[in-house]
């Protein structure tokens, strides 16, 4: 089926046409969607996601304008970017305060009225870093990017990401502790 096959069957609201689209243009969603989201679980969302508002707009598409493979590239990116941005938002506490992310303090997390407030503040204290040294941050720290990829992706040079990280750490400790976390006894 050509696209512009599948774009007239989606018009007419032929559920096969979804299959179709989703049969071809999967595996493009995917490797698009994969450079902006890690988890597998998070991943498949934001494909069935770029799906999902390609149909919901399918009246709106135009194929003159551009092709129905751009029209869905530019939505996964779109659905990926949006994923990662709420992804970010919610990240857990414990992934900062592992042991190879080790900030200089012991963060109390078994308590948990404890763990929720200390949560609380430090995504309080992510959310305030500037841009673009909150992306590297939750990057390396909830994404587990390599160092590497994130100086490629800002376009920096490794040395400076480490850097920026390191400086990071050490104010996220001091914000922290002024902001009255909780620390193990």
């Amino acid at each position: 089926m050509t696209d512009e096959e599948i774009l007239s069957l989606m018009q007419e609201n032929d559920a096969s046409a979804l299959d179709a689209l989703m049969a071809r243009y999967r595996t493009l969603v995917s490797f698009i969607v994969s450079q902006s989201v890690r988890d597998t679980a998070d991943l498949e969302e934001a494909v069935q996601d770029t799906f999902y508002k390609v149909w919901r707009t399918r009246r709106d598409i135009d194929i003159e304008r551009r092709s129905l493979k751009g029209y869905i590239s530019m939505v996964a990116k779109s659905c990926a970017e949006d994923k990662r941005r709420t992804v970010s938002r919610h990240m857990e506490a414990e992934d900062i305060s592992a042991e190879e992310n080790d900030i200089g303090i012991d963060i109390d997390y078994t308590d948990e009225t404890a763990k929720r407030e200390n949560m609380r503040i430090i995504a309080e204290c992510i959310r305030a870093m500037s841009s673009p040294e909150r992306e590297i941050f939750i990057e390396r720290y909830y994404f587990r990017m390599a160092v590497r990829d994130i100086a490629e992706r800002h376009g920096l040079k490794p040395k400076k990401v480490e850097n920026i990280l390191a400086r990071r750490k050490k104010k996220l400790g001091k914000e922290l502790l002024s902001k009255g976390i909780i620390l193990e006894k």
